[in-house]
């Protein structure tokens, strides 16, 4: 534990928490801060990923906060649009021209959504945010030269959530959104994944069950951690074949944790291997978080992804799991927003707040934040209105 004045406690490994305490805040609010789901994180990424975990206590030493930050770095790649812009904040050149950027991020890097922290009934969530920001202010100031980081994130705020986090430019923490998270609710005529297919307008309907003909050939298993130590080396092919096609990356020894997640968290993580003649050729990855499905990674062979509609065919599999475990919601994430759409997800904004360390470095940072906007496409509607206008939020 760091040594400090702050009317909070800061642990570097869950085996310092104690677990009652900690429990006793979270409550079941989610998975993302579930000792077990926090321990495979920090024994299988300790080279890429830092965490500090943060408890506070009342006056009377009752536990109300019970949060979580990651220190990692995200890299943006050789011909980035906002590449020249980065270069002013990069924490080293790297060889290839990339850029990378050392953050400390109160959320999930793995996940959409406010997974940070969570607090009693006794504590509001506008001061759950402070006592964050003020914990992000005490791990800087005890961090070692060689883990100090550039950039501090808090992630990710829905439109009902925006004016609790107004706090935070208190902290001088600038506003902006990125990418709308996509999200499925799951109507309750559902029953299984054929009704689901039977409420669609024709055109939808016709064309998942094209890409279900492509995928005839994929034999689709859920993957016990014995199955998926076996195929860990697969596995991080196939994430890293999706991650080389995007213009950053981070955490790309995510599937070394799956083992873990699978051991610590059974049923409630879902790993899923796509196999063609015994050979896997994609997978996907998703939490049992409460009445949600949160749809994680998706690996792919791209050879194999528009003969057999490999990510489409993942994609419907995660709402066939949601079904069928009787969710009310599916969040597949960001990204794909045309194709998730298409299946009857809703587009749901989503406001991160972002802080440079340096204060000429922050005053910089306007200008940047201000011409970030969520990518556009064009919304598609599979369902009738009234799905649409029932959850409408």
């Amino acid at each position: 534990m760091l040594n400090h004045d702050a009317p909070f406690s800061i642990y570097r490994h869950t085996e310092d928490i104690p677990e009652a305490q900690w429990n006793s805040v979270l409550a079941s609010q989610s998975i993302f801060l579930s000792l077990p789901y926090l321990r495979s994180l920090e024994h299988s990424l300790a080279s890429s990923i830092k965490l500090y975990y943060i408890l506070v206590h009342d006056s009377k030493q009752n536990p109300i906060l019970a949060g979580v930050f990651q220190l990692t770095a995200f890299t943006y790649k050789k011909g980035s649009q906002t590449n020249l812009l980065l270069k002013l904040f990069q924490d080293c050149k790297n060889k290839d021209d990339s850029v990378s950027i050392h953050g400390l991020v109160c959320g999930n890097i793995f996940a959409t959504g406010k997974h940070g922290f969570a607090h009693t009934e006794t504590l509001t969530t506008r001061a759950a945010i402070e006592l964050m920001a003020s914990a992000a202010k005490e791990i800087q100031s005890q961090l070692k030269q060689k883990d100090l980081f550039s950039v501090q994130l808090f992630k990710d705020f829905t439109t009902s959530e925006i004016k609790s986090a107004h706090i935070l430019e208190d902290f001088k923490y600038r506003p902006f959104q990125a990418d709308v998270t996509m999200v499925l609710p799951i109507d309750e005529h559902w029953t299984n994944f054929d009704t689901y297919l039977q409420s669609m307008k024709a055109k939808y309907r016709t064309k998942a069950n094209s890409a279900f003909k492509k995928a005839e050939k994929l034999s689709i298993v859920s993957l016990s951690a014995i199955q998926i130590a076996q195929n860990e080396a697969q596995l991080l092919r196939l994430f890293k074949n999706v991650q080389d096609k995007s213009d950053y990356s981070y955490g790309e020894q995510y599937p070394l944790a799956f083992n873990a997640l699978k051991q610590n968290l059974g049923p409630q993580f879902l790993c899923k291997g796509a196999f063609l003649n015994d050979k896997l050729v994609g997978f996907s990855t998703a939490f049992l978080n409460n009445d949600t499905l949160e749809a994680s990674y998706i690996g792919l062979d791209y050879e194999y992804n528009i003969s057999h509609a490999l990510y489409e065919r993942l994609l419907y599999g995660y709402v066939e799991d949601a079904i069928a475990h009787k969710l009310s919601s599916l969040t597949l994430g960001r990204t794909s927003e045309l194709i998730k759409s298409a299946m009857g997800a809703i587009p749901k904004e989503m406001t991160l707040y972002i802080k440079h360390t340096s204060k000429l470095k922050n005053a910089l940072l306007k200008p940047i934040v201000e011409a970030i906007s969520p990518s556009d496409f064009e919304l598609r509607t599979p369902f009738k209105a009234t799905f649409y206008k029932s959850n409408d939020s």
